[in-house]
């Protein structure tokens, strides 16, 4: 039997209320599930925990077309990093 190489690495939340703290109002989250993939990240999984109808589930992951890792690239500009979230 092959080793299952999906390992975690993150955790999957939701926005579930604010609250105060030292003055500066912050975000509560509610963790429902885990991140899992590959070592180059070419396959992702997001695995649900269980709920109100029933055991966890797995959902997969699919990239947009045009957004999918290229890890043969490399960045020309360091400095040129954005998040697009």
């Amino acid at each position: 039997m092959s080793e299952n190489p999906l390992k975690k690495i993150g955790t999957v939340k939701v926005a579930n209320g604010t609250y105060t703290k030292n003055g500066v109002e912050k975000t509560r989250y509610n963790e429902i599930g885990v991140l899992l993939g590959t070592p180059h990240h070419s396959r992702l999984v997001i695995k649900l925990h269980s709920n109100g109808f029933g055991e966890g589930q797995y959902a997969n992951v699919f990239y947009d077309e045009g957004c999918a890792p290229n890890f043969t690239d490399k960045a020309d500009d360091p400095s040129d990093k954005t998040d697009n979230f």
